[in-house]
């Protein structure tokens, strides 16, 4: 009678069972990258293009073309602070905004255009931080036009006219008093243009809105001066006579500078609203 058979154990066959793994809640999305590393990324992509250096150029040859005139011009406007106001007045306020136009309306519009917003929406960053992103873009362009204008002005101003009867620490400072002014009403009208953008599908759309901001918007004030305080470009010319004024008065600046901040806060809240109502 023959033994019986002892069976061998199995060793290739799989492992044994571990413990479960946890399954990704409903709902939740990977992790985003980095702020630092997103808002580096955004300012690359909206700055360094060739157009930034093409409108920052344009802008830039506004107060050199404000020297030469004012060489031989009058003597009320014939030092630096005078190029800085007329660099900054209508309707040579056009090139110096123009890239804040350009990079709100790259914002929403282009990318809704060209298919890409809705990839984003669906990326880990929300409405709230895609926005915060696309204004750390429009911040960053009207400060950089801010430096580019003022400090253009200031260098070739100064050695050909001269400071006048300001001095040179005064009229450096009335000259970073507006450098900072110029950036915050820059940077609030981006905002409601990158709400604009938010809202609409076309980038031209925005760009009209901006242009018209900067050259309809001035004349509109002088015709019915009870619009002013409502539009972003309001009363330009009350805070350049008080920044040359001696000493300066400063209730104009401020004023200008508390409506900016109002619509930089309105135009981010208007932007998160479109988002989230289009996504909806």
């Amino acid at each position: 009678m023959n033994a019986p058979v002892r069976a061998l154990p199995i060793t290739g066959g799989p492992p044994a069972p571990g413990p479960p793994r946890p399954r990704p809640r409903a709902g939740t999305r990977p992790t985003a990258a980095p702020p630092g590393r997103l808002v580096r990324s955004e300012l690359e992509l909206a700055l360094l293009r060739p157009r930034t250096a093409v409108v920052l150029l344009t802008a830039a040859v506004v107060p050199v073309l404000a020297t030469a005139g004012l060489a031989g011009g009058p003597e009320q406007l014939a030092h630096t602070l005078g190029v800085l106001v007329v660099a900054l007045s209508e309707p040579a306020a056009l090139p110096l905004g123009m890239l804040v136009v350009l990079v709100a309306a790259d914002g929403f519009a282009a990318e809704r255009h060209s298919g890409t917003l809705d990839g984003l929406r669906l990326s880990p960053v929300g409405p709230g931080r895609l926005v915060a992103l696309k204004a750390s873009a429009v911040l960053a362009a009207a400060v950089l036009a801010a430096v580019v204008v003022v400090g253009t002005a200031v260098l070739a101003g100064a050695p050909v006219l001269g400071t006048g009867p300001y001095g040179t620490g005064s009229t450096l400072g009335r000259a970073v008093l507006l450098a900072g002014w110029v950036a915050a009403q820059l940077a609030g009208l981006g905002m409601l243009l990158l709400a604009l953008s938010a809202a609409v599908r076309r980038p031209a759309v925005v760009v009209a809105a901006g242009l018209a901001a900067l050259t309809v918007a001035p004349f509109v004030t002088v015709v019915w001066g009870a619009a002013a305080p409502v539009l972003p470009t309001g009363h330009w010319h009350e805070v350049l006579a008080a920044v040359t004024a001696v000493p300066v008065a400063t209730t104009a600046p401020w004023a200008t500078t508390a409506r900016a901040a109002g619509f930089t806060i309105a135009g981010a809240g208007l932007a998160v609203f479109a988002l989230t109502r289009r996504a909806s």
